[in-house]
């Protein structure tokens, strides 16, 4: 997308929801222009014809009207800084919207290439930026060309010989401001990459502050870090520099033509060419044509770096969702009876390396269906598919006889509870992390729940009890703690498929067998699927499907398998030898 779609684009979000206060910001700010175009020839006529012939009725009636429009305008800027305020502010949050939900609608391969650092940048300073390129920059550009046309008008009309002067030097000052602007632009949008690189290690550092200090890798991360800081440090100081150049140059220019109006003014009115309220509004007027110039070159400037954010926002936006989700109009997972098949699957996260080859799996409510195998064989792979993080290659997945990619998206995703090995706890109390805020779900039922998995005692002997706050990623709690609440989590939502991936792997052996038989009746009218890579765990269920490279090797309960002395079987010989 070119530079100017990609500003209409912007433009159209920026005004689509603020129409209406949108047209009154625009009658405002041309009322305030017009205002300000006045105030020179007050001041010409205060000087040349009320003082000059002594007119005080002239004079009061003049300076009355000098005064309220005084008056006026900072009253007109105040609501013009409250609507642009909350224009922008409207923008920023919608655009942050937009992002978060988009992230939540892509497939699994961008979310295993994502970097979370660029991203949190994008979020937050992307945003941020353009914000500021909001509905007055827009503005003000119109009623800068405004301004700059009717002053340029009453210049020609006053003294064009005069005028020509002041062209010629305005003419400098154009070319060395838009040379600055390209420059400015281009080193704005080299550093703005360079931070969100930077941020990215940052956030990796703060994500991972224990394990690093564990690992001792801090040295590591502090000289990458340094580093990169030190190079970003080199960037800004030289686009300092320039900016800097820019408005030293800019400066002498316009003092160059103020000079220039004053010698070549007061010539003309020593020769009774001109007066000295025509002089005074002369400079009024050049201002009035010298700065929107300026500020029409410079919002170039700005165009350009905030272009950058919006094109780093635009690129999220803009990722393809493979993963086809017609909410509105496909089949919900109402009347679900319970019965999930996987049909001569086939799936690859890369190209001619098959992960799951021509599989054929059921998995039926109020059935236990146990997946094992080594690892890599394809176990998480089998719950990422039917949770549709990544589509399948060939074959067809079917609940309940219809395929999967008919059913309404987010109403698969809500009835799938899926408990991986990787803990997800917010920085809030044990009961909400519990509930996540669904205050439907009574407390008893929570309690009994917390038992079934061995956490309620330890709750209980909290000071706050189930009020007691987790902190960052539940860091108050140990990983046995964690990986109960997150079991219990998805026993009280609703979902009508429940899967187990290696969520009791920071737990021993007894106690996962003890969870595991506690929470049977929570799972009787559900389809549950346990990945385990620990044999031991999974002997009571009702299916046992063993993996290998993909395929299926085997299936049946544990005592068929053990009877048939094949791939479980040595699989479990393993894990016992392991142990001793």
């Amino acid at each position: 997308m070119n530079d100017k779609k990609t500003l209409r684009r912007f433009i159209k979000i920026l005004f689509k929801k603020n129409k209406f206060i949108s047209f009154i910001a625009f009658i405002i700010m041309l009322l305030v222009s017009t205002l300000n175009l006045l105030i020179p020839q007050l001041t010409k006529n205060i000087l040349d014809d009320a003082i000059k012939f002594s007119k005080i009725n002239l004079l009061i009636k003049l300076i009355i009207i000098y005064a309220s429009i005084s008056i006026l305008l900072p009253l007109l800027d105040i609501i013009l800084q409250y609507i642009y305020s909350k224009m922008k502010k409207k923008v920023g949050i919608s655009l942050k919207i937009k992002i978060l939900k988009h992230l939540s609608k892509l497939s699994g391969d961008y979310y295993t290439n994502i970097k979370t650092g660029n991203i949190l940048s994008i979020i937050e300073q992307d945003t941020y930026i353009i914000e500021n390129f909001g509905a007055d920059i827009v503005f003000s550009l119109i009623v800068d060309m405004f301004t700059a046309i009717i002053a340029l008008f009453f210049l020609l009309k006053m003294q064009f010989d005069l005028l020509l002067l002041v062209i010629g030097i305005q003419l400098l000052l154009i070319v060395s401001q838009s040379k600055f602007t390209k420059i400015i632009a281009i080193k704005t949008e080299e550093i703005r990459n360079y931070a969100g690189t930077i941020s990215n290690i940052v956030q990796e550092y703060v994500s991972n502050i224990m394990n690093i200090v564990i690992s001792k890798s801090i040295f590591r991360f502090f000289e990458n870090y340094i580093r990169e800081e030190k190079n970003l440090i080199k960037k800004c100081i030289k686009l300092d520099v320039i900016i800097s150049s820019n408005i030293g140059i800019a400066n002498m220019l316009r003092n160059l033509i103020r000079i220039s109006i004053y010698g070549y003014g007061g010539f003309k009115i020593i020769n009774k060419q001109m007066t000295i309220g025509e002089l005074i509004a002369y400079q009024q007027y050049t201002d009035m044509l010298i700065y929107p110039s300026i500020r029409i070159i410079r919002s170039n400037t700005t165009m350009q770096q905030s272009l950058a954010s919006i094109k780093r926002i635009f690129s999220i936006l803009d990722e393809p969702i493979t993963i086809s989700q017609n909410n509105k109009g496909n089949r919900c997972l109402n009347d679900f009876t319970g019965n999930i098949q996987f049909n001569k699957v086939d799936f690859s996260y890369e190209q001619n390396i098959k992960t799951i080859d021509n599989i054929d799996m059921q998995f039926q409510k109020g059935q236990v269906t146990a997946l094992v195998g080594s690892s890599g064989c394809g176990k998480s792979t089998i719950a990422n598919l039917l949770f549709r993080l990544w589509d399948i290659d060939r074959g067809n997945i079917y609940i309940d006889n219809i395929p999967l990619e008919n059913y309404n998206l987010r109403s698969i995703r809500s009835n799938i509870s899926l408990v991986t090995q990787d803990v997800l706890l917010f920085d809030d109390s044990i009961l909400n992390n519990l509930t996540l805020g669904n205050k439907s779900i009574d407390i008893k039922e929570v309690e009994c729940v917390c038992e079934k998995v061995n956490i309620y005692d330890f709750i209980c002997s909290l000071p706050n009890k189930f009020d007691t706050i987790v902190g960052e990623k539940g860091v108050k709690l140990s990983g046995g703690q964690k990986q109960r609440i997150y079991i219990a989590r998805a026993l009280l939502s609703n979902s009508k498929i429940i899967i187990l991936d290696e969520s009791t792997s920071a737990l021993d052996n007894l106690s996962q067998k003890d969870i595991l038989e506690n929470i049977r009746q929570y799972l009787k009218n559900r389809t549950t699927i346990i990945i385990a890579h620990r044999l031991s765990t999974i002997k009571s269920a009702d299916i046992i499907y063993v993996l290998n490279d993909g395929k299926v090797m085997e299936k049946g309960n544990h005592e068929e398998l053990i009877r048939k002395r094949k791939y479980y079987y040595s699989l479990l010989n393993e894990e016992k030898h392991t142990k001793i």
